[in-house]
């Protein structure tokens, strides 16, 4: 029995032998045709007459020939080796579906063979499914798979990019599936279908560092300024969890013992169940990932821990929704600041290059804080680099060497290469097709003959940004030395910007009803070119001049025109800057049945002004003298000028001074602005006080010579806190008094607070200055002089806070959001004044600047202060505003 067990054993195997080589052969063998036959037992060598290659539709023979290995002449055992071997080579390629090798015919020793070829489809078109049509695009852009051949490695090595394209996004459980379907037109091609499944994003649950014994795990965090783990606060569920668990026996342990708890024991239980980061995304992005471990190893450096390294880092998964990710570090030795030596320096000494340095002997080893002091440490320029690059050295060069470390102390070698002093050469520009080269070159700082300056090279950059004509981000001047002869060419490559803008709104300003307004103001206007045609584009342009036209109608009842013209280098030489501007006003009473004009309030005015940059206290500073002259006329008009029937002139005087560093007008960053304007006009009660205390006077003649001063005080600061946010705080302040106690100033220049500030619909009485404070309505904040019946305040004050973040920056437009607190009021005496009863409000909007329409705004913000003498209520508002506001 056993015997016959054996055989059958010994007849299965011999079985299975014989169908692999039967399957081998069929595979990796030769088939032969008709009335051909071979001796698989004794090959037999023929030398190949002919193979041919037949199924090719798109593969070329001659590559399939080299792929094979076999061609016309060679010798070959047949069946042999060399087929199985050429088969296998076809099969490894990934393009064939299948191959099968015949020997067609034998003449002698000559071998006839013809390859039979199946080719694997080709990607003909493929599309994503379950994606946006942007992720489609950036997706598409990465494959690059038409015309490829459909093989299994090629659709699974998409699938992975796919896939990896997603999970640097936060995608992690992101399921990419298939679907091939055949072309109905073309027999060799495919179409593919990836459907994507992203799931949700993969948020972090927690982060736990190992090997770190210095810092805590919560110190650690901060560094990871994008990767944050998931806000919680669990202190409530975790004590009403205690208390249900709670037994007898539990709450007498609770009572009669007690355990001490270390303070790290209360901060890893604090850290598990408080997390208040509700407004930090807690998504893990692979890419922000990376970024965030550099951080945490510059923040080691920064506190001397010079040789801190991240391990390891490990993703473990939670659930589909949540991950905990454990980041392993080797902290290493903390060194300090032993010895600083300065090599190579003639100009300054040892003593003063490490005052300069700001880095002394017993300090921590800060390497991020000695490449600031060394290198570039801000605009202020009060780094070594700074100090000889901004007395033209430009070839000035430092390296600092670790030229010894001992347990934990390290010795620092200064060795620098000061160089020659180099020369501007020539100033170059290129892109600059619609200014005029002069518009530009009278900005630049650095001149062809003058020392290189980083300094001034950088004052350049924010001059030219702030004209408004060049992307301010793309404004990037190249130094070219010239080692030969010492001096420097400087190449400023810029991006021209639309600057023109067009003004087209309208509202309803109350009794006017609905209020158009049209205006344009070009930017960059030439007067000189007006004449030249071939300079339109599409108006003459390129000079930096800037005219301004509106008008303001709602048809016969309410007309404004307004004209201005500016010069900002009168005569070409110096940056005198020449305005000229006119206005026309006109509001009339009509009768709503006869449409006849029975009162009227008319405004006409001009004003010359000329102005010049200061060179003290600062370069910065300008100061600005105009002479205005305004002319009111009124008939039937009620008291709005304090009489019914007459004309008002007034003469004013107004000097105006202001310094402005901040370095870009659309969204600064950093930088101050300060103003300070006067307006007076001739004391004319002090001329002829008798006249003015005449009691028979009337109020007609009284302001037919207005007389006041008027003083603007508008500070402004920006503040960057990261390389967002920045915080913007300002202060305004203004009064109005008069001469003598003979008149007063009248209804003129009053402060009306309250709303969005528009200057539009709402502000029809001639001569107010209307003062935004958001949370209130339009001109809501407006006191009432008892004794006169004038409206509005003689003296304001308002302080506002801002947040503010940008979204972009491109020269097309930008975008920022902004958060808010801002308080402010009016008095009728400067007696009343105080700053402690404000208006209150806060609130958030946004804004977007259009190169064609300006700076456009929307505004939340709820008010918190009532008065019912003003009829004020607190409440919220929205508010809408349009142009940049000073105020």
């Amino acid at each position: 029995m056993n015997l016959n067990m054996y055989k059958r054993y010994w007849l299965v195997l011999i079985l299975c032998l014989s169908s692999v080589s039967a399957l081998a052969q069929q595979r990796f063998g030769i088939n032969t045709g008709e009335g051909v036959q071979i001796d698989y037992s004794n090959p037999r060598v023929f030398e190949v007459a002919e193979i041919k290659y037949t199924g090719l539709v798109v593969l070329d023979e001659r590559a399939v020939t080299s792929y094979a290995g076999i061609r016309v002449g060679d010798r070959i055992p047949i069946p042999g080796q060399q087929i199985s071997d050429a088969i296998k080579k076809l099969w490894d390629q990934g393009i064939i579906a299948d191959v099968q090798f015949w020997l067609t015919r034998t003449e002698g020793d000559k071998a006839y063979i013809e390859v039979k070829v199946t080719e694997r489809p080709r990607i003909l078109q493929f599309q994503i499914q379950g994606v946006t049509s942007s992720q489609e695009t950036e997706i598409t852009d990465q494959l690059g798979i038409i015309g490829k051949v459909a093989s299994a490695p090629l659709i699974k090595n998409t699938e992975i990019l796919i896939k990896k394209y997603f999970e640097e996004k936060g995608y992690l459980n992101t399921v990419v599936k298939t679907r091939q379907e055949t072309d109905t037109l073309i027999n060799d091609g495919v179409r593919l279908s990836f459907e994507v499944d992203r799931m949700e994003k993969v948020k972090i649950n927690k982060i736990q560092f190992e090997g770190n014994e210095d810092f805590d795990d919560s110190r650690l965090k901060k560094p990871l300024r994008n990767t944050k783990e998931r806000a919680r606060f669990w202190l409530i569920a975790h004590l009403f969890d205690q208390a249900f668990k709670t037994t007898p026996r539990t709450a007498f342990n609770y009572v009669a013992k007690s355990d001490t708890v270390s303070e790290q024991e209360f901060k890893e239980f604090i850290n598990d169940n408080v997390k208040l980061n509700f407004l930090k995304s807690s998504r893990f992005i692979k890419a922000e990932f990376e970024e965030d471990k550099k951080s945490l190893i510059n923040w080691y450096n920064s506190k001397g821990y010079r040789d801190a390294e991240i391990i390891s880092h490990e993703v473990e998964k939670v659930n589909d929704e949540y991950i905990n990710l454990k980041i392993e570090v080797d902290e290493g030795q903390k060194y300090y600041i032993r010895n600083i030596d300065w090599v190579g320096n003639f100009k300054y000494t040892d003593e003063f290059l490490t005052a300069k340095l700001g880095i002394k002997k017993g300090d921590v080893y800060n390497k991020e804080r000695i490449e600031q002091r060394t290198l570039f440490d801000g605009e202020g320029g009060d780094d070594i680099n700074s100090l000889y690059s901004d007395d033209g050295y430009l070839f000035f060069r430092l390296d600092v060497v670790e030229v010894r470390a001992d347990n934990d102390s390290i010795d620092l070698e200064m060795r620098m290469s000061e160089g020659e002093q180099a020369t501007i050469k020539r100033i170059i520009l290129r892109g600059n097709d619609r200014t005029s080269d002069h518009v530009v070159l009278r900005e630049i700082k650095t001149l062809p003959g003058q020392k290189y300056s980083r300094k001034q090279l950088i004052r350049t950059i924010r001059e030219l940004g702030q004209l408004g004509y060049f992307d301010p981000e793309q404004i990037n001047p190249q130094p070219i030395p010239n080692l030969q002869d010492g001096t420097v060419d400087i190449v400023f490559d810029l991006v021209e910007k639309s600057s023109d803008q067009i003004q087209l709104s309208g509202g309803f300003g109350g009794p006017f009803g609905f209020v158009g307004t049209v205006g344009l103001s070009l930017n960059n206007f030439s007067i000189r070119n007006i004449g030249d045609f071939e300079k339109w584009r599409p108006y003459p342009a390129g000079d930096g001049q800037k005219l301004s036209l509106q008008i303001q109608s709602n048809g016969r009842r309410f007309q404004s025109y307004s004209l201005i013209f500016s010069e900002p280098w009168l005569g070409g030489r110096k940056p005198n800057n020449l305005t000229v501007s006119l206005n026309r006003t006109a509001n009339r009473s009509i009768d709503p049945i006869t449409d006849e004009v029975f009162g009227f309030l008319k405004s006409s005015g001009v004003t010359v002004g000329l102005g010049r940059r200061l060179r003290w206290p600062d370069d910065y500073f300008q100061i600005s003298n105009s002479l205005s002259y305004n002319l009111y006329e009124v008939a039937n008009f009620g008291q709005t000028l304090g009489f019914e029937n007459g004309r008002s002139n007034i003469v004013t005087f107004n000097t105006i001074i202001s310094r402005s560093n901040i370095d870009n007008p659309q969204f600064p960053k950093y930088g101050s602005q300060f103003t300070l304007a006067i307006n007076a006009t001739p004391p004319w009660s002090a001329f002829d006080r008798e006249y003015y205390e005449n009691p028979e006077l009337s109020e007609e003649d009284r302001y037919r010579l207005v007389e006041y001063h008027k003083w603007m005080l508008d500070l402004s600061l920006f503040i960057p806190l990261n390389n967002k946010f920045v915080v913007n705080t300002r202060a305004h302040m203004g009064f109005i008094g008069s001469y003598t106690d003979a008149t007063d100033s009248g209804p003129y220049e009053r402060f009306f607070l309250g709303g969005n500030g528009l200057n539009g619909a709402n502000n029809f009485v001639i001569g107010q200055d209307i003062i935004a404070l958001r949370g209130y309505d339009d001109n809501s904040i407006v006191p009432v002089d008892p004794e006169t019946g004038f409206r509005g305040g003689i003296v304001y004050n308002k302080f506002v806070t801002e947040l503010r973040y940008p979204i972009t920056t491109a020269p097309t437009s930008t975008i920022y959001v902004l958060g808010f607190a801002e308080a402010g009021n009016a008095w009728n005496q400067f007696s009343e004044y105080t700053p402690r009863k404000l208006f209150r409000s806060a609130g958030f909007g946004a804004r977007i600047f259009l190169p064609a329409f300006g700076l456009l705004g929307v505004d939340w913000a709820y008010g918190f202060d009532s008065d019912r003498q003003l009829g004020i209520e607190a409440g919220s508002q929205i508010h809408f505003t349009i142009g940049q506001q000073i105020r």
